[in-house]
């Protein structure tokens, strides 16, 4: 199963529109398309993991005086 996370210039899309580009290309079988899937979801929650843990050390900071 594909667990790593893929890495692409181009333009971010929505939640919507890049589940629906991966459901309707072409897999060559049930296996391909859940790793698909479990990749693209790998992604999307790292990147909200991330992103909340740098929301939290800004307020930490703000809360301490720290940096704004």
């Amino acid at each position: 199963m594909a667990t790593g996370t893929s890495h692409s210039s181009q333009q971010p899309i929505d939640t919507y529109t890049r589940l629906a580009h991966l459901l309707h290309s072409p897999a060559p079988d049930r296996t391909a398309l859940l790793d698909r899937l479990y990749e693209e979801l790998l992604t999307r929650e790292s990147r909200a993991y991330a992103a909340g843990w740098t929301d939290a050390l800004t307020e930490a900071g703000r809360g301490r005086g720290g940096r704004p």
